[in-house]
């Protein structure tokens, strides 16, 4: 550790890792997973790296490559060959030196000490000597490997936008050619997610474990965007615009094109507030993945806000927000082209969405919000600082009193705090300014150092910029025009140049070489005023006491004269370990912190004597302790987090929980969560983690060792479960009631998060066995439909009593058999052989539902065969075919109308048959309904009208049309009553409800001639004269109709017959004859009630 002072400003230069060997695959188990023999971090890689790789430093080329240029390095780099000293290393850093002239690394770390990503491309897109694939590499800060990614990723398919908002599946998929040349940068965002953007504008997102969280997609289109849709083309794809620079930022990255255009891409997760995405421009565009979800297949993409899913329901766990920038036409109208670009994080912006910053080529700043069609001038702003930065500098390097000409600025950084913008001109000065542009804080001119701009840029906290140059190293400017100057990278052992990777952070600066990983960071204050104020009288006292001087107690006791500065003491020094990176020096203050709690426990004036509680110095104490332990665990080597306290409080603990699991620590983030106390939902999710990491372990390791191979499926599982609850070395130190808590009620989701990690790693068994230790429905029910226990999750949703979990397991399995009738038949074997009764009974409803609102009727139907209820799935059919009429559409023609529904009753017909005797009657409606069909085409084609027998489904209104007919056409009469009897023959009409249709038809048609001839037939009427009589009566006939029926009925029991028709065709006097006939003085009373005749009434009160 070496100090400096930069102006009145102590910064520190401190090497984490020393000697690094990247790319390393030794990883080292953590401490707990020793204990039962179990590599439970980094169980299994991702891609284990090609060894057809040679490696320099962070550099990785392909060996042909490398022995190519090996073998004509005595002809390029012949005056080498003489040198004796050192031969080897002279030999390799001349061989590195030459493939840095063809080749370059692009090297990115992720903030708060996160990983570091490398990647070697050509300089060119068409440099066949290197080859067609290259090897993303997830690195470590100690070295070793979390993963590695080949490029160009196998089988991409990438997202675009078409002319329509409408998301159609299948139609937004290009394929694309991609090479190691392609590449434009690669970064890292605040939420680990790292981006590789190719000159095409093609952004790959990935996480710390190299997965691919983000479908790939084009940042930048190469047409025009006019409100979400591309105009200027009429092709259904497009592709990407090239660029000029990529920009990866905390929230996002951003993009320029040649084409003077930009666009601004914001990653978001299922943390992010989804209404901001909702309240984004009209321009931009959603990319959603899908393909997390068990239910899903494959990805989807939302070319506009409105078109895509409801966010605020269901957010999705990434998804980016593209917002496209019209920075061309502003470009043009001003006659400038732009240069470098930077991106203040909407945290800081005033509008609190990003604000991308564009250098001209004429020395000014163009600020693009992003809302551009709600802003003023399309939110884009010339800052006009032309004659703003460098004019300092050029006035003191004398001009004859006039203004130098604007440079252009060729990099810009913004500070952590968003407050002030760094910026590099091409005439070498280095000027600060604020954000607004309105104060110039620092004008330092480095043309002394080299006419070249910095290969990297970055600020070291909140007070200096950092530049590596290269003939300078590392350049640091303080905020009065002090500098210092560390030659980082000069001083390897040639094994991969001198390059040199800085990596701003939020109190530092961290510095990546081939070799090593260093921080230059400012001495927090309480470190550089230690030896000046109380904490250092504490400090020498402690050491004191360990000397075993007698003089300590006196030393200690002097702190203690004066009230209050004992506690500032212990303060300082808890706070100055705090900061520390040495274990040794941090072990010596935290002594001196504790040797000043025990005087101030024995001091009786001393407020922490008085309350009965711990002092808020021993709880500050006990707290920094469990953090530089946390600290110092996830800054070893085999764990490789440079993560110093600051950003320790800022990522939170459990922000480093969540971190390490994510780059395949779980056993220690497991260790750490439970030491730390964290919440229980952090504990169980990372023990569920550490089980997971488990069982894949020793599926991947049961092939090479022993041990795992004997291991079975049950003893596998007992160990998960018994790392689920915390029944391990780790969950020792928890108190035994929280151990039993932990044990009786596990968290939900625990065991089949674990179990879906055995089914990945082909454990199967493994798998049932931890999901029928799931409590929870829920997460029960999803396990089981990714594994595709489709039947038993239908099971376990039934049994919780949850229609929306029964109604996702049919739909997943629906999901899961392909379009095809092959695949229906199965879908509904399956739900009805497998799925218990609850489901089956949904489906039915279902599609009842559907079928009764103008659907599909054949699944429901089959759904009914497959239940063996045949009258059901028949009386469906029938009931299809009869509703035909309502839900043709009136363009079709009679005739296709009827064929269709004489198809549809022959299918019903046919279902009836399968049945046997239990549909005999329904069957024989049915084929008696398809016969009359045919008798009444034959009619209407032998009469040539339609009025002779209309479409209907009764006979007797069949027969009642044809007799009807006949008072239309009376001289086919004879002939139409012939067909009335022959169709009552066939369908075995009674003879009564005949006369009754005979008497209803002549009576409706006027045929009153053919109504008496039929009443005056040979033939005694079956059913009496009355029907002909009340015909006669209702159709309003003469007194002498209606006797002529009535006269002949004389039989005995016909007296109150005649009565009632008497009264019907109001013949009152009749009426009263008929009564006393009777001899029934009501119908006397009856008769005298309703008749408004005083004749009849003074008759009727004669017979009262």
């Amino acid at each position: 550790m070496q100090w400096q002072d930069l102006g009145d400003l102590p910064y520190r230069r401190i090497r984490l890792y020393s000697n690094v060997v990247w790319g390393r695959e030794d990883h080292a188990a953590s401490s707990d997973a020793a204990t039962t023999n179990n590599p439970v971090d980094h169980p299994q890689q991702q891609q284990q790296p090609s060894s057809k790789e040679e490696r320099f430093g962070l550099s990785w080329y392909p060996k042909p490559y490398v022995d190519t240029l090996r073998a004509h390095q005595s002809s390029v780099l012949g005056r080498h060959d003489n040198d004796t000293d050192t031969p080897h290393v002279r030999s390799s850093s001349t061989l590195a030196a030459l493939l840095s002239t063809t080749t370059v690394t692009f090297v990115a770390a992720c903030p708060n000490g996160g990983p570091i990503a490398s990647v070697t491309a050509p300089l060119t897109t068409n440099s066949a000597g290197f080859g067609s694939k290259t090897t993303l590499r997830i690195l470590q800060n100690g070295g070793g490997l979390v993963a590695c990614i080949s490029f160009p990723p196998r089988d991409v398919v990438v997202m675009t936008t078409t002319s329509s908002s409408t998301t159609i599946p299948g139609s937004k998929f290009a394929a694309t050619m991609m090479n190691p040349g392609d590449i434009l940068t690669v970064g890292w965002t605040a939420r680990c997610i790292l981006v590789v953007v190719l000159r095409n504008s093609l952004t790959l997102c990935y996480d710390m474990e190299g997965r691919v969280v983000l479908p790939p997609f084009y940042a930048l289109m190469d047409r025009s965007l006019v409100g979400g849709k591309q105009v200027g083309s009429s092709s259904s794809s497009s592709s990407g615009t090239t660029l000029l620079e990529a920009s990866v930022y905390e929230g996002g990255v951003a993009v320029l094109g040649t084409n003077g255009n930009a666009a601004v891409v914001e990653l978001f997760d299922e943390h992010d507030d989804p209404s901001y995405a909702d309240g984004a421009d009209v321009t931009s565009w959603r990319v959603v993945s899908s393909s997390v979800s068990s239910l899903g297949k494959g990805d989807a993409v939302s070319s506009s806000p409105t078109s895509s899913t409801n966010f605020a329901m269901t957010p999705p766990p990434h998804y980016a927000l593209v917002t496209p920038l019209p920075t061309g036409m502003f470009a043009k109208s001003k006659h400038f082209s732009y240069g470098c670009i930077a991106v203040l994080p909407r945290q800081y912006a005033p509008s609190r969405r990003p604000e991308l910053f564009l250098s001209t080529s004429d020395g000014s700043v163009v600020v693009a919000e992003v809302l551009p069609s709600t802003s003023p001038n399309n939110g884009l702003t010339d800052v006009d600082c032309r004659f703003k930065i460098g004019q300092a500098v050029g006035s003191s390097s004398g001009g004859g009193g006039t203004h130098p000409s604007p440079s252009p600025i060729v990099s810009m950084s913004f500070a952590p705090n968003g407050r002030f913008l760094a910026c590099f001109t091409a005439n070498s000065v280095l000027a600060v300014l604020s954000t607004t542009f309105e104060s110039i804080v620092l004008e330092f001119d480095t043309s002394a150092g080299g006419s070249s701009p910095p290969r990297s840029m970055g600020w070291c906290g909140e007070d200096s910029v950092v530049m590596y140059m290269k003939n300078l190293g590392v350049l640091m400017v303080g905020p009065y025009g002090d500098w210092l100057r560390f030659p980082c990278g000069q001083e390897e052992d040639g094994a991969g140049g001198d390059h040199v990777y800085l990596v701003p952070e939020m109190d530092c600066c961290r510095v990546i070489t081939s070799s090593s990983v260093e921080i230059l960071q400012r001495v927090p204050p309480v470190t550089a005023d230690l030896l000046r104020i109380a904490g250092a009288l504490l400090l020498d006292a402690s050491d004191a006491f360990d000397a075993g001087s007698p003089n300590a107690e006196e030393a200690a006791r002097s702190i203690t004269q004066q009230e209050g500065l004992l506690e500032e003491a212990i303060r300082q020094c808890i706070a100055a370990a705090e900061g520390e990176f040495d274990i040794k020096l941090q072990k010596r203050l935290l002594r001196a912190a504790s040797y000043g709690l025990h005087f101030a426990c024995r001091d009786e004036n001393s407020y922490s004597r008085k309350t009965g509680r711990p002092s808020p110095e021993a709880v500050t104490f006990v707290k920094a302790a469990r953090k530089l332990r946390t600290l110092n665990a996830i800054r070893k080597p085999s764990t490789g987090f440079a993560m110093t306290s600051a950003q320790y409080d800022s990522v939170t603990p459990k922000g480093v929980v969540a971190r390490l699991m994510a780059a395949g620590h779980p056993s220690l983030a497991s260790c750490i969560s439970e030491y730390l106390r964290l919440g229980r939902q952090v504990r169980d999710y990372a023990r569920a983690m550490k089980a997971a990491a488990f069982v894949t372990s020793c599926s991947a390791l049961s092939s090479t060792n022993a041990s795992f191979s004997i291991m079975t499926d049950s003893q596998i599982a007992e160990e998960a479960i018994r790392i689920i609850r915390g029944e391990t070395k780790g969950a020792e130190k928890l108190s035994e009631k929280e151990r039993q808590t932990s044990v009786a009620q596990p968290s939900s989701g625990m065991y089949s998060s674990v179990a879906l990690a055995a089914h990945r790693a082909g454990r199967r068994g493994v798998a049932d066995l931890l999901i029928m230790l799931e409590q929870s429905p829920v997460d029960k029910v999803h396990a089981l439909l990714s594994i595709g226990s489709y039947a038993d999750a239908a099971a376990v949703a039934a049994r919780a009593r949850d229609p929306d979990l029964i109604f996702a397991a049919m739909s997943a399995y629906d999901r899961s058999v392909s379009d095809n009738d092959d695949g229906k038949n199965t879908y509904f074997s399956g739900v009805i052989n497998k799925f218990p009764m609850e489901a089956v009974n949904m489906l039915t409803a279902y599609f009842s539902r559907i079928a009764g609102l103008g659907g599909d009727v054949k699944p429901m139907v089959s759904i009914l065969l497959r239940r063996q209820r045949h009258a059901e799935a028949g009386s469906k059919m029938a009931k299809r075919a009869m509703a035909l009429v309502q839900n043709a559409s009136s363009i079709m023609a009679e005739n296709e109308l009827e064929d269709q529904k004489v198809e549809t009753l022959k299918e019903a017909s046919n279902i009836f048959s399968l049945a046997g005797k239990d549909c005999a009657f329904q069957k024989a409606c049915t084929d008696d309904y398809i016969d009359l069909i045919a008798d009444q085409e034959q009619l209407r084609q032998q009469y040539g009208t339609i009025d002779v027998a209309p479409p209907s489904s009764s006979v007797t209104s069949t027969i009642t049309s044809i007799l009807q007919y006949a008072a239309t056409n009376p001289r086919s009469a004879h002939l139409l009553f012939s067909d009335a009897d022959k169709l009552a023959k066939k369908y075995k009409v009674s003879e009564k409800r005949l006369w009754h249709v005979k008497v209803h038809a002549f009576s409706s048609s006027g045929q009153w001639a053919v109504l008496r001839n039929f009443a005056d037939s040979r033939t005694k009427s079956p059913i009496g004269m009355k029907p002909f009589a009340l015909a006669a009566i209702r159709g309003r006939q003469g007194e002498a109709e209606i006797m002529h029926y009535v006269g002949r009925m004389q039989g005995q029991s016909d007296g109150e017959d005649r009565y009632e028709l008497f009264c019907e065709a109001g013949m009152w006097r009749k009426a009263v004859d008929e009564a006393v006939k009777l001899g029934d003085g009501r119908r006397i009373a009856h008769v005298r009630s309703v008749c408004n005749s005083i004749d009849i009434q003074n008759l009727c009160d004669k017979y009262i």
